[in-house]
């Protein structure tokens, strides 16, 4: 049963590294050592897609600006893929990748320094998340805890677990494609 269970799970993410362009070292570590930690673990998938009232720029400029502050390496890469993936301007994104806030429309500067915030944990919040709750309710706000938080949890894990220590010389960089 563990062999097709391992069997199952090496297939699946072959097919994510595949579609994502990035080697899921750590998810491979979890399957070979513990195939019930992994299939739990992935259970969480769901919720790093889930978005109904933010629109696609202010998810993805989020999950990108707090991943940035955690990883600079592979999960920067995979959510610049993903944010392109959902159609997000390049000029957008080389803003966000290139710590431009005023360069972004006021609506996608409040997400950066929101998040930017966050990241931190510097405590300042409270001025943008009021903003974004004007603009967005408290539904935006609890996809932007979903969206932070779930972008701060694959960089953790793959720090404790050795696969990826962050790597602060490649923050602000991205490999994106012109459209």
């Amino acid at each position: 049963m563990i062999s097709v269970t391992r069997w199952f799970g090496q297939k699946r993410l072959r097919a994510i590294e595949q579609d994502h362009g990035s080697p899921l070292s750590y998810l491979r570590q979890m399957l070979r050592v513990s195939p019930a930690h992994f299939f739990t673990f992935i259970k969480i998938m769901p919720l790093a897609r889930f978005r109904r009232a933010l629109p696609p720029e202010a998810y993805h400029l989020a999950r990108i600006v707090t991943v940035r502050h955690e990883h600079g390496g592979t999960c920067l890469q995979m959510e610049i893929g993903l944010a392109q993936q959902a159609g997000i301007r390049i000029p957008l994104l080389h803003a966000v990748l290139g710590e431009s806030p005023c360069a972004l429309p006021p609506e996608l500067a409040e997400i950066y320094f929101f998040s930017e915030t966050v990241a931190r944990g510097s405590g300042e919040e409270g001025h943008w998340r009021e903003a974004i709750m004007r603009r967005y309710g408290e539904v935006g706000i609890i996809e932007l805890a979903h969206a932070i938080s779930i972008a701060r949890l694959f960089p953790t894990v793959m720090h404790v677990m050795g696969c990826s220590a962050p790597d602060a010389s490649r923050r602000g960089q991205g490999n994106m494609t012109d459209r």
